[in-house]
């Protein structure tokens, strides 16, 4: 029975390829490799996972002590154990070490970088090495994740990469260059050209399979309304006026639209709810016309009673066409700068708030019409990609 390992992080890493465990298991040998929080979430599932805790050459001295050391500024985490991040962390410097040639070296590119300086891929090779794998799966993280397809590469496996969403600079993009993946799986054929187009990858290498984590937004049914007035849901974020060297083009942006679809809301023009951001915390008072769906309210539920989704980077805005919603994204943000729903043709795309009217009337009239973001369901679209790379070997 062939082998199959698979290797992910936490948030939306992990909820990418735990779909896939299911169909996989029933004909192959199957093994998760959770890293960080994903442990955590993989037990919540049902899922049997592993860490770096559990292979014998984490508990050498060497990496149990710059584990130690670099766990000791961390605090303690109910989803990860201590021994894990230990582990982890450990093994991943002590590669660091090695790569940089001396310590003094490897602890000023850490200071500088934190995690980001870690590609621990003489741990992935021992890990995969000891494990037998035949195929490795990872989504397009940075890390670990991108270490495990360097060494199982190099270790000439077959391996797969399923991208995480809708963007492919410094994921996928970088995959594709290095040649480390035999089949990357993407969200649509917009995700699909941007790689083709920026790196001369074959058609072949790149798969439209959609991605696990929208199948159950897509098998959602939309409700109608029984009005004409859009349902409006703002996917809410702070958007800061700088950050990494941008600018957003209207400052305040953020505040402005939120105003705005108030303004909308209080003239009988649209229904409107506004959806916090799960990380930030937001003041609503002023909005008096404009509803608030809740943390604890079902996005899906939610998303079934909307027409048109206001965003400006939000997953919901995708989970939203998923369902065949409208959407409208704010661009020459900050956020938008480098990557927009609107460039790939996802979005009717707004500089000033002011322009929400028209673009969320346009948007409706496509409402429940518009194309697939991509056919069937992703998990099997992936498993029959990844059986085709077997019979293909």
């Amino acid at each position: 029975m062939k082998h199959i390992l698979m290797v992910c992080y936490g948030g939306g890493h992990m909820k990418v390829l735990a779909p896939l465990y299911a169909k996989l298991s029933g004909r192959y040998r199957v093994t998760v490799l959770a890293l960080t929080s994903a442990g955590a979430y993989m037990r919540n599932q049902g899922i049997p996972s592993i860490g770096f805790r559990d292979f014998d050459f984490t508990n050498s001295a060497k990496i149990q002590s710059y584990g130690q050391a670099l766990a000791a500024d961390i605090p303690h985490n109910d989803l990860v154990s201590r021994e894990e991040t230990v582990a982890y962390l450990g093994a991943s410097f002590f590669d660091l070490v090695d790569q940089l040639g001396d310590e003094v070296s490897a602890y000023e590119c850490y200071r500088h970088r934190g995690r980001a300086a870690f590609l621990p891929v003489a741990s992935l090779k021992r890990i995969i090495a000891k494990l037998r794998a035949d195929l490795v799966i990872t989504t397009n993280a940075p890390r670990a994740e991108r270490a495990a397809l360097v060494a199982a590469r190099e270790a000439g496996l077959l391996t797969l990469c399923v991208n995480d969403n809708l963007w492919v600079d410094s994921g996928a993009v970088d995959i594709a260059n290095q040649d480390l993946a035999d089949r990357i799986c993407v969200l649509n054929s917009a995700v699909k050209d941007q790689i083709v187009s920026k790196t001369g990858v074959s058609h072949e290498v790149v798969k439209v399979t959609g991605t696990p984590v929208f199948d159950s937004v897509k098998k959602t049914a939309w409700v109608p309304g029984d009005s004409s007035i859009p349902r409006v849901l703002l996917a809410d974020c702070d958007i800061p006026n700088t950050l990494s060297g941008y600018k957003n083009l209207i400052p305040d942006v953020d505040q402005l639209t939120r105003i705005e679809l108030n303004r909308l809301a209080e003239k009988g023009l649209i229904d409107v709810f506004f959806r916090p951001h799960p990380h930030q915390l937001y003041n609503y008072t002023d909005f008096r016309a404009s509803k608030i769906s809740p943390k604890n309210e079902s996005l899906h539920q939610r998303l079934a009673n909307t027409d048109v989704v206001v965003t400006a980077i939000s997953t919901v805005g995708v989970e939203g066409k998923a369902m065949g919603l409208g959407l409208v994204s704010l661009e020459k943000t900050v956020y938008t700068t480098v990557q927009s729903y609107a460039r790939i043709g996802l979005s009717t795309g707004i500089v000033k708030p002011q322009c929400l009217e028209s673009a969320i009337f346009r948007e409706m009239g496509g409402v429940g019409s518009s194309e697939p973001l991509y056919e069937g369901d992703a998990a099997a679209n992936i498993f029959h990609v990844i059986e085709s790379l077997f019979v293909d070997a």
